[in-house]
């Protein structure tokens, strides 16, 4: 299939998994540990973490916090101390000695205060250092240091004097930030530190480009939160949250949490430092912007956007000796819809950074998943790496040097396909209504139409030809393929299979939720009700799956093949709380393939799942107006590499209940990202019963207001359910 500019791009093959093991992303929760993420999913950190202050809700919020927390797993909220009137210090000036800030004490920066002569500031952990609104900012100049050592439970805090006596008022912008000046190697001659280049003391890297101390060592900044930052002293002469300049491997930033910024959360000029465990949140300029030739390593990346605005990542260089080399790994780029400037964004060409292990949401056509500037240079497209990158996006690429993106990112182990939109045709029409009973092949040379409810029954096979379009008219258009019979829909990369309204056939424009039916396979697998049927029609004897008792059944049953498959525009009602999902799987067994299947616009839930064994790779689930991904009825699959993408207000990202316990509801869920817009409720993983223990392992939850939790409730926990659910490496945003 031919990529284009202005599609979406699903990238769910087992080669370019979601590898989204944030552990450390802010919150004061990271570790020092290294977590590696691969496709076998080897972590070697076990510390999940959140900057939520919305964390659990409902009636088994302790319960389910008891869970979170005892799996090897810590947190914190984001922290709002009191203002502290009694105890204040003031911090003006030029620091020249070394210097102590003490935690029995919250410290006011009053101006410019520089760090300088080889000084170092030490700050406490559980310090307090604040500034009021205006140019007060601390300069740890080069040569000098700063150790803000802080730890999970006691973090250092910079924020301003605003937030501190009333936190519902912090906001960007409300005084400066922290910048750190070193002497390692950038590509460029005698830099200085922009916001005044007519300062000696603003001086860093070195006098020669390409030269410098490769291992300067700046000091610690380690379970660091700056909030309410980024004073504009004039135009495009801002203060970043966090500016490291010249800084070198030496130095130790390691969990980072920079929130509400007025200008970059964190820019990093030139430099050999190496940076993990970052949170970027609410940044009004880009999130993380990197220059001036870093060639740093940075692992466990997180950006959230907030409100409108510029970059995900702005990489540039300004030269190439060295160009800005960067390794970027594990990182989650979260956008909101009227950004720009793309998740990335290369500016120049003489940026060459390698990034692994990766995912990119942007929402809205005109903010790109990669934004270029200017056409590549040779050096940049020999260099310039992807690996495991996946992207959501309305428009791929943009920008002068789209086609050089493209074709760096398709070379390197990538694999994605762009949102398929065929278009109908309407000479080569076949329509398919009624029983199926024998073998029945749709081949891709024609398009079907579905016509009322067709079922396959009587142990018949429906074979789908990979690139085959097959779509319903609006109303109770919608196949079922019944227990004891099989779909073999087979798709490829390049020929995937289509499942769509004829509405969007006609116009792919006004594709949308609820225009058709969509598909259910029944199959023999165990659940833990007797003698279930599909809730649709519960008087219909071909709708019956599962076994005459609950827990027994075939746990191996097959149902066929579901793969590179993808289901858009469905979930018509039939009746209220009687809604056909864009993919529903009852009762299916492990000897079932369903893999890489994307469900795009539902008006009920994306993908649910009623018991069964089977287990589910690659699922991509894009604006279900429900919930995305539904397990019922004691499903114990393994559910990897699973992303769910809101783009309108809507329910769980996860629903997640048993209605009994022969078996609970027992799935593994690995790798896994939910990102949810402002305004939805019922959580990020909606924990509905008392019988339900899933296992979650690597993932990320993110969401734009704290009323809707990351974890929601309906009951207590049964001794059974808070002995046995677990969570490990699972990030909160």
């Amino acid at each position: 299939m031919a990529l284009s500019q202005n599609t979406s791009a699903i990238a769910l093959s087992a080669a370019t998994a979601i590898l989204l093991t944030f552990s450390g992303c802010g919150g004061g929760g990271g570790s020092t540990g290294t977590t590696v993420n691969t496709d076998t999913n080897t972590t070697t950190d076990t510390n999940t973490t959140t900057t939520s202050t919305l964390l659990y809700d409902g009636a088994g919020a302790a319960d389910i916090e008891a869970r979170y927390t005892a799996n090897d797993s810590t947190y914190s909220a984001v922290p709002a101390p009191a203002y502290d009137a009694a105890n204040i210090s003031v911090l003006t000036g030029d620091i020249t000695v070394d210097t102590t800030l003490t935690a029995d004490k919250q410290w006011d920066v009053q101006g410019l205060v520089k760090v300088k002569n080889g000084a170092t500031l030490t700050v406490e952990p559980g310090t307090v250092v604040f500034g009021d609104a205006g140019a007060n900012y601390i300069v740890i100049t080069q040569g000098s240091k700063i150790i803000a050592d802080g730890t999970k439970a006691d973090p250092i805090i910079f924020t301003s004097k605003a937030a501190l006596q009333d936190p519902s008022t912090a906001d960007v912008g409300q005084w400066g930030g922290l910048t750190v000046l070193g002497a390692a190697p950038t590509n460029h001659a005698s830099p200085f530190y922009e916001v005044d280049e007519t300062d000696a003391d603003f001086a860093f890297g070195n006098a020669v480009a390409g030269a410098g101390d490769a291992n300067d060592n700046s000091g610690i900044l380690r379970n660091v939160y700056i909030m309410n930052s980024g004073y504009t002293v004039a135009t495009d002469l801002e203060i970043n949250g966090l500016s490291l300049a010249g800084v070198g491997a030496g130095t130790l930033i390691d969990d980072v949490t920079v929130i509400n910024s007025s200008d970059d959360c964190i820019e990093i000029w030139g430099g050999t430092v190496d940076v993990s465990n970052l949170a970027m949140i609410n940044c009004q300029d880009d999130s993380f912007d990197l220059d001036y030739g870093y060639s740093g390593h940075a692992t466990n990346i997180f950006v959230q956007q907030k409100e409108i605005a510029h970059a995900g990542f702005e990489i540039s260089s300004g030269g190439d000796t060295p160009m800005t080399t960067a390794k970027i790994s594990n990182f989650s780029i979260n956008k909101v819809n009227g950004s720009d400037e793309g998740g990335i964004y290369i500016k120049d060409d003489t940026t060459a950074p390698a990034f692994v292990n990766g995912l990119i949401s942007t929402l809205g056509a005109t903010d790109a998943a990669f934004h270029t500037k200017k056409l590549f240079s040779a050096t940049q497209k020999a260099v310039i790496a992807f690996n495991d990158v996946t992207v959501r996006a309305e428009t791929l690429y943009d920008g002068a040097g789209a086609a050089d993106i493209e074709t760096r990112y398709t070379a390197n182990d990538s694999t994605y396909s762009a949102v398929p939109a065929p278009a109908y045709d309407a000479a080569n029409v076949m329509a398919l209504t009624g029983d199926i009973t024998v073998d029945t092949t749709l081949t891709a040379d024609k398009q079907w139409d579905v016509q009322g409810l067709v079922k396959v029954k009587n142990g018949a096979t429906l074979t789908v030809e990979a690139g085959t379009v097959v779509f319903g008219d609006a109303g109770a258009n919608y196949i079922v393929i019944t227990q004891g019979s099989k779909i073999i829909a087979d798709g490829t990369k390049a020929d995937p299979i289509i499942f769509t309204s004829k509405t969007a056939l006609l116009s792919p424009a006004a594709g949308d939720v609820g225009q058709w039916g969509g598909l259910t396979v029944l199959g023999a697998a165990p659940t833990n009700h007797a003698s279930p049927f599909y809730e649709v029609d519960e008087t219909d004897a071909d709708f019956a799956f599962g076994n005459a008792v609950a827990g027994a059944g075939d746990a191996n049953d097959n149902s066929g093949i579901l793969r590179n498959v993808y289901i858009m525009n469905s979930g018509y009602t039939v009746a209220t709380d009687l809604e056909i999902n864009g993919l529903s799987l009852a009762g299916v067994g492990a000897g079932t393939i369903v893999d890489d299947v994307t469900v795009i616009n539902s008006s009920d839930d994306c993908i649910e799942i009623w018991g069964g064994t089977v287990d589910v790779s690659n699922l991509a689930m894009i604006n279900c107006q429900d919930d995305s991904f539904d397990l019922d009825y004691g499903y114990s699959g393994h559910a990897t590499n699973i992303f769910v993408q809101q783009k309108e207000i809507a329910h769980a990202g996860f629903e997640i209940s048993s209605g009994g316990d022969t078996p609970m509801t027992m799935a593994k869920i690995s790798n896994f990202s939910i990102n949810k817009v402002n305004g939805s409720d019922e959580g990020g993983i909606y924990i509905k019963d008392d019988t339900t223990a899933p296992a979650f392992v690597n993932g990320l939850i993110s969401r734009l207001t704290d009323t809707d939790a990351a974890f929601h409730t309906k009951k207590l926990f049964s001794t059974l359910q808070k002995a046995t659910i677990s969570f490990k490496d699972v990030t909160a945003k």
